[in-house]
Formats: structure tokens, C-alpha cells, sequence
């Protein structure tokens, strides 16, 4: 396979040599060569803005590449998640193979580039007999967010006999958008597991309906910290927009995990102004506190520089 990549390197660096594209070539060498791992490979090509011309690279890679090594593509090609309709083509053919590493890898990244396309084959996979491919069919359900695959799965939540795999279904669901779907997962408030209650009630806030909003009021006025910190942990996936006024006083929480979390979750969801005031306060935080906000910003990967600038525009540098 590294062959492959040095003849496709020096094909496209005749129809465009640049610093980007010299530099991303030389990053698929040394993965293709064992020199870096996917992870590794995947964060230098990010880092270069290369993952246009990688995508190319690598779709024409996975056409020569033996069983394994199409495992390692389809990987770095989830990882990169560069959506055009080469890359989406090829996750689409590698669901139909045998090779349940190659299935999973596909699902995966048709979720990263939500691929609308891949609904079907994705919701037929929830029935799997392999639980790794009904789970990542499930996550990419939810990562592509259409309101037909909601119904598909709760449908199949109910019969899943893997219970972290159920919840995660439930979830997914919720994010999938379908609104007609709330009456079936507000019904689920009564089951008797907790965790299947949370699972209902984080759905419904990714979708932002006011039964979310008055469970999550519950908890995050609890005199129980973990009760609180759950009642942020609702509106993982959520739009700012959707969470913002339900969270406003977990800013104001007297416990510092809760004010990191929702700030962090705010910052993810759309509201770029928390991104500052979690690198503020942990400006400002004692050292005994520091590590609690800097934990929820590593989630953010702000760069240094946007962290100095952060810090001079508040004065505190």
C-alpha cells in the first residue's frame, strides 16, 4: 500500500504542488509504511488542512488494498470525516462486505459525514446478529440526524438484549429529531430503570421538548451534587440554543464540576461565548480547582493561541 500512495503523491502533485498537499503526502506515507498510527496520522492531516486531498488519497488506496489494510483506510477516512460523494461511495461499498471491521468502520464514518443515503442499510443493520455492528448502526443513526430513523430506533430498543446498547438506541432516537416519537419516549419515565428514564429524558432534550426542560429542572435543583451534574449530563448533544435557559443557573452552581460541565456543553452545542468563560474562570480558579475546568476544555481543543487571546481581551494577560 505504500506504493500506492508515493504513485498517487507524485500524480497529484503534478496537478498541484503545494506545501499542503507535499506535507499530507508525506503523512500517508508514514502511515502507509507503519511509521504512524491512524490516530496519529489522522491529527497531522487535521492539522495541515489536509483532509481534501487525503480523502482523494485514500479512496483510491482502499480500491487496491487487501482485507486488512481496507480496515486501516476506511478508518483514517472515518477519522478524517471529509464528506464528498467518492468517500460516501466508498463506506457505501464497504457495508456490503463480509468483514464485520470493515462494516464498523464504514458505519462510522457514514455517521461522521451523515450520509442520508446510508439510512437504510443503517436502520437493516440494527438487526444484526453482531452486537458491534447493531451499536455503531445505532450511533450513526443518531449522528446523522433524520427523523425517519427515530421510530426504526426505539423499535429496536425494545427488543435489544444488550442494555448499554438500548440506551445508547434511545438516545440516538432522540437525536434522530422525530417529534412524533416524543409520546413513546416520555412513556419511558415510567419504566422502572433509572438509567432507561435518563436515557428517554436526554433524548427528548436533544430534541428540546418541555418535558425534558421540567426533568431536568428536577434534578438540577437537587441538593445532590450527582443529581445536579446529571441534570447537565441531559444535554450532551444539545443545541445552546435548546439547553441555554435550562442551564443558565448550573453557571451559578456552587459545586465547580457543574459550572464546567454546563459551560462545556454550551460551548459544544453552539455558544461560542462559554469557550471563554471556562478559560477565564479557570484563570481565576484556585489551584485546588484549576483541573476541573481545564479537564472540561481539553474537550474543546482550543489552541494556545486562541486561549492567549481569550486571556488578554479579559485583561488577564
Amino acid at each position: 500500500m505504500r506504493c500506492t500512495f508515493l504513485l498517487l503523491t507524485i500524480a497529484s502533485l503534478a496537478w498541484g504542488k503545494t506545501d499542503v498537499v507535499a506535507a499530507t503526502g508525506e503523512v500517508l506515507d508514514d502511515f502507509a509504511a507503519g511509521r504512524a498510527n491512524v490516530n496519529t496520522a489522522i491529527n497531522r492531516v487535521k492539522r495541515l488542512g489536509g483532509e481534501e486531498y487525503a480523502s482523494l488519497e485514500l479512496v483510491a488506496a482502499y480500491k487496491r488494498a487487501g482485507d486488512q489494510e481496507r480496515v486501516h483506510v476506511l478508518e483514517f477516512l472515518a477519522g478524517l470525516a471529509f464528506r464528498n460523494k467518492e468517500v460516501e461511495q466508498t463506506f457505501m461499498r464497504a457495508l456490503t462486505h463480509k468483514d464485520t471491521a470493515e462494516i464498523v468502520a464504514a458505519e462510522i464514518g457514514l455517521g461522521r459525514i451523515k450520509s442520508t443515503d446510508a439510512l437504510k442499510p443503517l436502520t437493516e443493520n440494527l438487526s444484526s446478529q453482531n452486537f458491534g455492528i447493531r451499536r455503531e448502526a445505532a450511533r450513526a443513526l443518531g449522528l446523522i440526524g433524520k427523523p425517519a430513523a427515530s421510530a426504526p430506533l426505539l423499535k429496536a430498543a425494545k427488543s435489544e438484549g444488550d442494555f448499554e446498547l438500548k440506551l445508547l438506541m434511545i438516545q440516538s432516537a432522540g437525536r434522530a429529531g422525530d417529534k412524533k416519537q416524543v409520546g413513546a419516549l416520555e412513556a419511558l419515565f415510567k419504566d422502572d430503570s433509572e438509567s432507561t428514564r435518563i436515557a428517554a429524558a436526554q433524548a427528548l432534550c436533544i430534541m428540546g421538548t418541555p418535558s425534558c426542560a421540567k426533568f431536568a429542572t428536577t434534578l438540577l435543583s437537587s441538593k445532590e451534587q450527582s443529581e445536579r451534574l446529571q441534570g447537565v449530563m441531559l444535554f450532551d448533544g444539545s443545541s445552546a440554543k435548546q439547553a441555554g435557559k435550562v442551564l443558565a443557573p448550573a453557571l451559578r452552581d456552587a459545586d465547580p464540576r457543574v459550572r464546567a460541565r454546563a459551560a462545556r456543553l454550551l460551548a459544544e452545542g453552539g455558544d461560542e461565548s462559554k469557550k471563554a468563560w471556562l478559560v477565564i474562570e479557570s484563570a481565576k480558579a484556585p489551584t485546588e480547582t484549576k483541573l476541573i475546568y481545564e479537564d472540561e476544555i481539553e474537550h474543546l481543543r482550543l489552541t494556545d493561541e486562541q486561549r492567549s487571546a481569550i486571556l488578554k481581551k479579559a485583561g488577564l494577560k
